[in-house]
């Protein structure tokens, strides 16, 4: 919220409505007139909220609104939210899709031909294009995804499951684990 709240709004003037997207009747009462967009972390960080991307994508297109889902903590290994409706995904690359650290890098994914040219035509004029060299990186870290993304879970479950039987530990909050108030949708 804060970089809408201190960047967007003041400098482009475009209005936002924060609403916790596991509350589909708050989602949507905030819908207006002008709603263009809806703009969806899920798995969330750091609170780890995991919302429903297939019911708010339907949600969004009955209001004529894109559904835009930041993949960012999940990556594209965990969850695919183009098939689940999402309109527009995007991801840090420089996290887990490249996972050695040495490239500054960001992905979007879309799955409307319209969109892809609209955006593609942004991007060339911008010039907001990789190096060879960053791609290279990239796709080197792409290749070891599976197996960093498998360990990751492997270990966070492992790790999730003895904390949650400490008795020194009050609360955990991993959606792996049965406890999880959203483990359902993330399973």
């Amino acid at each position: 919220q804060r970089f809408f709240r201190r960047t967007v709004v003041p400098t482009y003037g475009i209005n936002f409505s924060f609403v916790d997207t596991t509350d589909f009747e708050a989602l949507e009462a905030a819908f207006q007139e002008n709603t263009k967009l809806v703009w969806l972390e899920t798995t969330t960080n750091p609170t780890l909220k995991v919302s429903d991307i297939k019911a708010i994508a339907e949600i969004a297109h009955k209001h004529n609104a894109l559904l835009v889902v930041d993949n960012t903590f999940m990556s594209p290994y965990f969850q695919q939210p183009l098939s689940l409706g999402a309109d527009i995904t995007m991801s840090s690359v420089t996290k887990y899709i490249n996972g050695h650290s040495d490239v500054v890098m960001g992905v979007v994914t879309v799955n409307d031909d319209e969109l892809n040219d609209k955006l593609r035509f942004i991007q060339n004029g911008l010039g907001a294009v990789p190096s060879p060299f960053d791609s290279y990186l990239a796709l080197r870290g792409l290749k070891t995804l599976h197996v960093r993304m498998a360990k990751h879970e492997e270990n966070a479950l492992a790790l999730a499951k003895f904390f949650e039987s400490h008795e020194m530990v009050e609360k955990v909050l991993y959606p792996g684990l049965p406890s999880h108030p959203q483990h359902d949708i993330a399973a």
